[in-house]
């Protein structure tokens, strides 16, 4: 019974608490004067310095895309130096090579072609501030294909002929 009580007493003090703590008057501070001084701008001290990190920085990207631009065409430029010297040195073997149809040489033909269209588009994308990183990729990968073609050509022609003869073939 006596704890029966003591909830109530409790519960009772605990609303009336809470009761006066909702209806007190609040004290409210003094209202702040304001000045014109809390009206003036203070950022625009700044503005200028940001305003020239800004342009230092504008500058270095600009920089940086030119670089980027003279770097991938300069790899554009050596893929395709890499592409003509292995296309000259399979047709060069393709003399030696009596499997080689004309379907084969046309087809290497139309590589070729597709190869020079591509370098050509990627070019004009680099141009354009545009790295076409996937192209380049890819033209790389038709470069390295048409290495390791020729790498077993020669190895066919070098067991069957010997290297003496296609060397000769290149100087003339």
């Amino acid at each position: 019974m006596f704890s029966l009580f003591f909830f109530f007493g409790l519960t009772v003090v605990l609303f009336i608490v809470l009761i006066y703590s909702l209806w007190r008057p609040k004290r409210s501070k003094p209202p702040h004067v304001l000045t014109v001084r809390d009206f003036l701008p203070v950022r625009h001290q700044h503005f200028e310095e940001v305003d020239r990190r800004l342009a230092e920085y504008e500058e270095m990207l600009k920089k940086i895309q030119f670089e980027r631009r003279e770097l991938a065409l300069a790899y554009l430029t050596e893929i395709q130096t890499d592409f003509d010297q292995v296309t000259r040195l399979l047709n060069r073997a393709a003399k030696f090579l009596p499997e080689i149809t004309l379907a084969g040489e046309s087809n290497r033909l139309a590589v070729a072609l597709k190869f020079k269209a591509q370098c050509w588009f990627a070019r004009l994308q680099i141009r354009f501030g545009i790295i076409p990183t996937g192209l380049l990729t890819a033209l790389t990968a038709k470069v390295r294909f048409f290495a390791r073609l020729a790498d077993e050509f020669l190895n066919v022609i070098a067991q069957e002929q010997g290297l003496p003869i296609l060397e000769s073939d290149l100087n003339t």
